[in-house]
């Protein structure tokens, strides 16, 4: 066939799919062309991995099927990309209805503020859907396992209720059972850091199938980070609570970052020293050159059976189950006990998971030009019978009150006895800090470096990153307060047109209160930005 043939085949095929698309996208539900005029509800999300996909669109084909006149769109969006997308969704307009978000997503503290509508007032209602259940005269905010009280849920620079939220999550370690029984004998996961220890002792010089270096971890930049923070917190808990200045179990991260630069703690106490030496013990049974690596390449280096154990969260439960070619063992991560040279004498044990905390939250957005109907599709999805179907499909932990947890998720529940800490120590203080760890980390995991090593060039460093993250936070603070002004001017000109209405006065009250509290925060911030320890002095 000739050349120029060729070329107008190819073009004409690029042509009609072109027009395809255009038909498509007009022509969709809700779009200008569409002959079904009902109102689509858009839901945007990043959980893309095996169940929790499956189980937003269980969730939307359910609610469709109970309320006819409205349509449910669940958009997938990959996590890489998310921050990204979602911006530019929100500048240019076209922004899904109801949006999953949270702060850990760096470079995007502004946007709640901007772009997300408060629910405080429906969240105080009961919510409809959990009629015939426990929860039916349930204030909906109540019928979450944590009353909505997470950063998302209830931000507190805005006085409001922003999110409601669809799990809980807890981490494990996953082993894998036949290559774990191969190496040492034994079925059942090592109980103790020491037996932890002694199995990545056990592998050394080991090979896989494939002809590979056997690793106890699988790692990648992702899962060592998630590791890292929950280590070095559980090493440093007492110094976690000796700076709790407002008794809070554990200060959190907005304190424990200003009392840094205050110069109440350091990286050098003995608690966090250790717990370096800690981090520095597990990266070592990581193979090396895990900080380049995608978290998507962890899970394939511990499916092909390259890696004894993988650490990470419930969200990767259900892949693990579905897809792995071998049995799994699920158990807790043992945690150095008295007995550890460095970290014993500053462990607190036992050790709780935490508060009972929700995740996955989703938010209005205030330009959502179907408001009431995509509120009602979020009660759904919170209600007992929609968290049921979302657990069932997901294999994830509720975040209702009252939704059964089936037997196989039992091992996932986060332990509750034991001490309580609340700040990671690592990455939670911003995106500039957290940069400055992913730059410099080499310097304590790798074979060549250490603590002292690491410490030499991280801390001036984290100094110089805190101040830039503090700096916008007081930004962003400064931009929720001015938001909030008209809400208080017109509570208050109302009160003096039409006199005080006891509702209406509790409502001012509260965001007065709130707005003091924030106002009291941001001079605090600045004060400390400008005198450092001078402040305390």
């Amino acid at each position: 066939m000739p050349r120029k043939r060729r070329l107008w085949i190819a073009l004409g095929l690029a042509l009609a799919a072109y027009v395809a698309v255009v038909v498509m996208v007009f022509t969709r539900p809700g779009a200008a062309l569409s002959s079904d005029k009902r109102p689509v509800i858009r839901i945007a999300h990043w959980q893309v991995e095996v169940g929790p996909r499956e189980a937003m669109e269980a969730l939307a084909a359910a609610y469709n099927a109970r309320n006819p006149d409205v349509r449910v769109e669940v958009l997938a969006v990959p996590g890489n990309v998310y921050v990204q997308w979602l911006r530019t969704q929100l500048t240019g307009g076209t922004a899904p209805d109801i949006i999953e978000f949270g702060f850990w997503l760096h470079g995007s503290r502004d946007i709640p503020a901007r772009y997300f509508a408060p629910i405080t007032d429906y969240v105080e209602q009961p919510n409809p859907y959990n009629r015939g259940t426990p929860q039916e005269h349930v204030r909906w905010r109540d019928t979450f396992l944590d009353g909505l009280n997470t950063n998302e849920g209830y931000i507190r620079d805005l006085n409001n209720y922003y999110a409601v939220t669809l799990c809980m999550l807890s981490m494990r370690l996953f082993y894998n059972a036949d290559l774990l029984e191969e190496v040492t004998g034994l079925r059942e996961p090592p109980r103790t850091y020491g037996e932890l220890q002694a199995l990545g002792a056990a592998l050394q010089g080991r090979t896989s199938p494939r002809g590979a270096v056997l690793a106890l971890f699988a790692g990648s930049n992702f899962n060592t980070n998630v590791t890292m923070d929950v280590l070095l917190a559980r090493t440093a808990l007492s110094l976690n609570h000796a700076r709790d200045r407002f008794r809070e179990h554990g200060a959190v991260t907005r304190d424990f970052a200003l009392d840094y630069l205050r110069g109440g703690w350091n990286y050098r106490q003995p608690e966090l020293e250790s717990g370096f030496a800690v981090l520095r013990e597990i990266a070592l049974l990581t193979r090396p050159g895990f900080q380049q690596l995608e978290r998507d390449a962890a899970m394939q280096e511990f499916m092909r059976g390259e890696a004894v154990a993988i650490y990470t969260g419930t969200w990767d439960a259900t892949s693990l189950q579905k897809l792995s070619p071998f049995e799994l063992a699920v158990t807790e991560f043992p945690l150095p006990d008295r007995s550890h040279p460095a970290a014993g004498a500053h462990m607190w044990l036992p050790q709780s998971e935490g508060q009972v905390g929700t995740a996955a939250p989703f938010f209005l957005n205030n330009a959502s030009p179907h408001r009431e109907a995509a509120i009602d599709f979020m009660r759904f999805m919170t209600s007992v019978p929609g968290n049921t179907i979302f657990v069932h499909e997901s294999g994830w932990l509720p975040s209702v009150e009252g939704v059964e947890v089936p037997d196989h998720l039992r091992p996932h529940l986060p332990r509750r006895d034991g001490w309580m800490g609340r700040s990671a120590i690592l990455r939670a203080f911003g995106a500039e800090t957290s940069t400055v760890w992913q730059r410099l980390a080499h310097r304590l995991v790798s074979r060549e470096g250490g603590v002292d090593t690491f410490l030499m060039t991280f801390e001036p460093a984290f100094a110089a990153g805190l101040r830039t993250d503090l700096g916008r936070d007081a930004r962003n603070a400064l931009d929720s307060m001015r938001r909030q002004v008209p809400a208080l001017a017109g509570l208050a000109t109302l009160d003096r047109l039409e006199g005080p209405d006891p509702v209406r006065l509790a409502n001012r009250l509260e965001r007065e209160s709130s707005q003091h509290l924030t106002e009291a925060r941001y001079y605090e911030t600045l004060a400390v930005l400008e005198k450092g320890p001078a402040v305390t002095q």
